[in-house]
């Protein structure tokens, strides 16, 4: 039976980040939030008194990720920081260090979706930067939520994809 083209996603099972041009792939602790809008590149022309014609295209995409918890390879990925692990147990730290002028650089941020009918809705985008800082809060009573935001651009043949699997276990790697 074909998959149906009505779906129902629910929730948000997983967040991945993937380091470009390669690295190893980053699966954010307690996956909250996802989200993305397609940013348009539009005009009218206007005459006689009236709107003659309308242009539009898709030129970015901006996103939004949320987790809980804190993840240092998260950081890294998303900023290009490095992770300095010094000293030996049980006086072992991680340490990430913020400069003035750090540049950031491009990832692949995948999500997975669980449909009402149990497969997998992924989506994937394909060029994306940080652009608004990393972001959270400490507060008395509850957990650290680590944030962040930017643009994906295109990466010469696709900005994003929706994909919805049948029997996806993971999300795609392309």
């Amino acid at each position: 039976m074909p998959l149906t083209s009505n779906t129902k996603p629910f929730g948000l099972r997983q967040i991945t980040l993937v380091p470009l041009p390669s690295g190893t792939a980053v699966v954010l602790p307690a996956a909250q939030t996802l989200s993305f809008k397609e940013s348009l590149t539009s005009g009218e022309l206007r005459g006689d008194d009236a709107t003659q014609a309308v242009a539009a295209y898709l030129d970015e995409v901006e996103w939004t990720i949320e987790a809980g918890g804190l993840s240092f390879d998260a950081i890294k990925v998303l900023t290009g920081r490095t992770i300095a692990a010094t000293g030996t147990t049980p006086n072992q730290k991680n340490t990430i260090l913020a400069r003035a002028g750090d540049t950031y650089p491009y990832f692949k941020i995948y999500g997975k979706v669980i449909n009402d009918d149990g497969s997998d809705i992924h989506c994937l985008i394909y060029k994306a930067k940080l652009t608004d800082g990393l972001e959270g809060e400490w507060k008395d009573g509850e957990f650290f939520i680590q944030s962040g935001s930017g643009i994906a651009v295109d990466n010469g043949t696709k900005l994003y994809e929706l994909i919805h699997n049948e029997t996806a276990t993971t999300v795609p790697a392309s």
